[in-house]
C-alpha cells in the first residue's frame, strides 16, 4: 500500500511539474523576428534595422518574452530561407514577425502559414494588389493575425514640406522657383513607394517648386553621394533635397559640401530615421529635419503580441493597424532626444506601461515619442 501511495505521489509530482512548465510556457511566449537588415549599426545603409531589433529586445525583456532575431543581411533570398528554416523546426515559435521588404513578404507569409505559425507583419505589410489577391490579416488566413505599419506617406510629406518651406526662404531663391530632387530608397518596398508618392504630392501643393527628378539610392549613403554629384552637374540650381532615409541624406550632404553648396545655406536637406550621425547634423544646422520613430514599431508589436497572448486581442475590428508613429526631430527638440537616447539605452523605457493587459484603462494604443518623453521626465 505504501509503495502504491509513493508511486501515486511521484506521478502527481511529475504532473504538477509538467503543468507548471506548460503554464510557464504560456506566460512566456516565444517570438522570432526575421530581420531584413544587417546585424550592425555601422553599415553604409545605416543602423535602422539594428535599432529595430534592439528596441524590440528591450520591450521583450520588460514583458517576459523570448525573442530571437535572425538577420537576412539585406539579402532578399535569405528572407524566405530563414522563414523556411523557422517553419521547419520541431519546436516552432508562438509568433513570427516578418517584413514585406522588396515585396518578399507574401512568400514569407505563405511559408509561415503553411507551418501553422501565427504571423504578424511589421513596418511593411502587403501591397494593395497583394491584399486583393491574398486577402488581408484574418480575411482568409486566421493565423495571419495582424500587421502594424507606420504612416510612411505622412512622413514623406512632412520632410517635403519642411525642405520646400526652408528652401523658399533662401536668399539664392529670391524671385525664382525652388528646384528639388528626390532620393528614394527603392522602387519596390511599400514604405519607399509611399514616401516617394508623398514627395510628388507635396510638390503639386506648391506651385513655385519644380521637381527635377527622383533617383533611387538603394538606401545607401555611398550611392546617394554619387547620385547627388551627378544631379548637381545636371541641375546646378538644386536648392532642396528630399531623402528617403538619413544615410541617403548624409550622402547627399557630402556631395553638396564637395560641390561647394553649403548644407543649410545653399541647399536644404531632409531625411528620415533619427540616425545619430544625422541628429548631430541637425544640431549644427546642416540637416534640416529627420522624421523617425518607426524603428520603434517592432517594440510596439511586441507589446501588442503580449496583450494578444494574454487574452486582449487587438484585431477583431481592425487587425491591420496603421499609425502615425513618426515624429519630427529638428533643432528645437534634437537636444532633448539626444540627452535621453544618444547611447540607445532603450532599457530606460517601461514598456509595461503601454500594455492594455497591464493597464486596463488604456483604450487606444499611443506609441509616440511624446508618450516616451513624458514617462522619462516623470521618473
Amino acid at each position: 500500500m505504501n509503495a502504491c501511495r509513493s508511486k501515486v505521489r511521484r506521478i502527481l509530482s511529475i504532473l504538477i511539474v509538467l503543468f507548471s512548465l506548460s503554464v510557464l510556457a504560456k506566460e512566456r511566449p516565444s517570438v522570432v523576428f526575421v530581420n531584413p537588415g544587417v546585424s550592425t549599426a555601422t553599415h553604409h545603409t545605416g543602423g535602422f534595422w539594428f535599432n529595430v531589433a534592439s528596441f524590440m529586445q528591450a520591450a521583450a525583456d520588460d514583458l517576459n518574452i523570448d525573442l530571437e532575431v535572425l538577420y537576412a543581411e539585406r539579402n532578399h533570398i535569405a528572407l524566405h530561407r530563414l522563414v523556411s528554416e523557422v517553419s521547419s523546426r520541431s519546436n516552432k515559435p508562438d509568433y513570427l514577425l516578418v517584413v514585406n521588404e522588396k515585396l518578399q513578404g507574401l512568400k514569407q507569409l505563405k511559408i509561415a502559414l503553411a507551418a501553422n505559425i501565427k504571423t504578424f507583419m511589421v513596418l511593411n505589410t502587403l501591397s494593395p494588389d497583394e491584399v486583393l489577391r491574398f486577402g488581408g490579416p484574418r480575411d482568409k488566413h486566421p493565423n495571419w493575425i495582424g500587421s502594424l505599419v507606420p504612416d510612411n506617406y505622412f512622413a514623406g510629406k512632412q520632410i517635403a514640406r519642411a525642405v520646400i518651406q526652408a528652401a523658399q526662404k533662401l536668399e539664392i531663391n529670391a524671385g525664382r522657383k525652388v528646384e528639388i530632387i528626390g532620393l528614394a530608397g527603392d522602387f519596390a518596398t511599400p514604405a519607399s513607394l509611399q514616401r516617394t508618392q508623398a514627395l510628388e504630392d507635396a510638390v503639386l501643393d506648391h506651385p513655385n517648386i519644380e521637381l527635377k527628378q527622383i533617383f533611387t539610392a538603394r538606401w545607401s549613403r555611398r550611392e546617394s553621394k554619387e547620385i547627388t554629384f551627378r544631379a548637381f552637374a545636371r541641375y546646378p540650381n538644386i536648392s532642396a533635397i528630399w531623402a528617403a532615409n538619413d544615410p541617403i541624406a548624409l550622402g547627399a550632404m557630402e556631395a553638396a559640401i564637395e560641390s561647394s553648396k553649403i548644407p543649410g545655406k545653399k541647399v536644404i536637406i531632409g531625411g528620415l530615421n533619427w540616425d545619430k550621425p544625422a541628429l548631430d547634423k541637425i544640431q549644427d544646422g546642416s540637416l534640416l529635419i529627420s522624421m523617425g520613430g518607426h524603428f520603434m514599431v517592432g517594440g510596439w508589436a511586441i507589446v501588442m503580441l503580449y496583450d494578444y497572448h494574454h487574452g486582449h486581442d487587438f484585431g477583431p475590428e481592425n487587425p491591420q493597424v496603421k499609425m502615425r508613429i513618426f515624429d519630427k526631430i529638428e533643432q528645437k527638440n534634437v537636444g532633448k532626444y539626444l540627452n535621453h537616447f544618444s547611447n540607445k539605452d532603450w532599457g530606460k523605457i517601461d514598456f509595461s506601461l503601454f500594455s492594455k493587459i497591464k493597464n486596463p484603462a488604456i483604450k487606444e494604443y499611443s506609441f509616440t515619442l511624446k508618450e516616451i518623453m513624458t514617462q522619462l521626465d516623470n521618473d
